[in-house]
């Protein structure tokens, strides 16, 4: 396989990675949720919209080099997750956040290893999954805030 379609592969990766993300289902499924924690609700906004951007940058990349864009969709098991409470979720989308951080790594190590073999310098995909990974990282902190938050507050109520 040639650095470019490894180059591919690993962009073809990470779109399916976030295309096929539960963040990505609630936001597109336009699902209902309780009223209630707007804050919650405008953290998961932020980070969906992150998502959609690396996305879209890693499909402008492989439009420019002619490269197919790769089909997605969505589990099936995410349509249990409708009139679910986001603060029930919340976990959930924490933990399978951190497998996608730990599947993004893997994506790093395989696009540096491209970008070794090449004679050009071009890396926008080992580039573009290292800026992934540290957004993505950024992201579990915030949730992972959020996520202490919505306990604090359970727990200030219940008592």
């Amino acid at each position: 396989m040639t650095s470019k379609h490894n180059e591919e592969a690993v962009l073809c990766r990470l779109v399916r990675l976030f295309r096929q993300s539960p963040l990505l289902y609630l936001s597109d499924s336009n699902i209902w949720s309780y009223r209630g924690d707007e804050q919650l609700k405008l953290a998961l906004v932020d980070v969906v919209s992150d998502h959609q951007n690396f996305i879209d940058r890693a499909e402008t990349i492989l439009v420019a080099e002619q490269a197919e864009l790769p089909r997605t969709f969505y589990p099936l098991a995410f349509t249990g997750w409708h009139d679910v409470d986001l603060g029930f979720l919340l976990p959930k989308l924490i933990t399978d956040l951190e497998k996608r951080k730990n599947a993004l790594i893997d994506l790093r190590d395989r696009a540096d290893e491209v970008v070794g073999r090449r004679v050009s310098g071009d890396d926008k995909a080992a580039e573009l999954v290292r800026e992934v990974i540290a957004s993505v990282e950024g992201h579990l902190d915030t949730l992972g805030q959020e996520n202490s938050r919505l306990k604090k507050k359970a727990a200030t109520v219940g008592s």
